[in-house]
């Protein structure tokens, strides 16, 4: 699983980045990020956002997001921080939301490209452990939380489908799988973090489609699905395996690592419904 694990691996994410901000308080932020206080940089990067004047604005959040990651990856503090994930994924969220509120909040946006690659990374895997481990509504969870700020990863929504059906949530399973299955193209590039999640979604559509368990819930948003569909989604899935960076793994190598993930993973078990508006 050559992924980024909060649980296991502790990265220090934040490096030089081109643009600074001028704000003299979020400045602040700035150097306790720099010194790798990253409890003190969430603090007040909090206190920020009671002003507001700073409620949308993309520096806050993107400090945010990056501070809450870093004390995610640390097991020292999972504890105390049982939802550090679930916050850096709701501040990502945010400077998504507010990117085009400010030229300058459009810069940072930009500047958070490989945050928000490697964060997203991250959710991916974390899901992958929960839905390998039985869970696959705690698995839906996080990858829904990463189309709220990546809403045209369509292997992302693919899986999300999945694993909503797996979990009983069949309406939204069934709404997720069509958005990102009409959107799908063979010139569809996926991302490179998730370009083995698109081969893996393909493979799970396929064999939900060939079960014809959930035929009346796809007929219900007028698709009747065929064995022409599921010829489709194997093409799909053989030539997205081009986009796989180093081998593909199968479903059963990644089963076995996740569960023995699971046994030392440490996560908060509440899935609250977070108000990310």
């Amino acid at each position: 699983m050559k992924k980024i694990l909060l649980s296991l691996f502790s990265i220090l994410l934040f490096t030089g980045i081109s643009a600074q901000p001028e704000d003299k308080k979020i400045a602040k932020i700035t150097f306790l990020m720099v010194d790798g206080k990253y409890e003190d940089a969430a603090y007040k990067g909090e206190k920020l956002l009671e002003d507001s004047d700073y409620r949308r604005n993309n520096w806050v959040y993107y400090y945010l997001a990056q501070s809450y990651f870093e004390i995610a990856s640390r097991p020292a503090l999972q504890e105390q921080y049982p939802k550090a994930l679930k916050e850096s994924l709701k501040m990502t969220y945010k400077l998504y939301k507010y990117k085009d509120k400010t030229d300058e909040n459009e810069k940072v946006y930009y500047e958070s490209e490989e945050f928000r690659s490697i964060l997203k990374d991250s959710a991916i895997t974390v899901s992958e452990i929960y839905y390998d481990n039985d869970n696959p509504r705690k698995g839906a969870y996080y990858l829904g939380k990463i189309v709220k700020f990546d809403p045209d990863d369509y292997a992302v929504w693919l899986m999300k489908g999945v694993y909503e059906i797996k979990s009983r949530n069949i309406g939204e399973g069934v709404k997720s799988i069509l958005f990102a299955m009409d959107s799908l193209t063979m010139d569809y590039k996926p991302d490179e973090v998730s370009a083995q999640t698109l081969v893996d979604a393909l493979e799970e559509y396929a064999l939900i489609i060939k079960s014809g368990e959930y035929d009346q819930y796809f007929s219900a948003y007028k698709f009747e699905p065929t064995s022409k569909d599921v010829d489709e989604a194997m093409a799909m899935k053989e030539e997205f395996k081009k986009y796989i960076q180093g081998e593909v793994v199968t479903k059963e190598d990644r089963k076995k690592e996740s569960e023995i993930i699971y046994k030392s993973f440490k996560s908060d078990e509440t899935e609250e419904e977070d108000d990310d508006e």
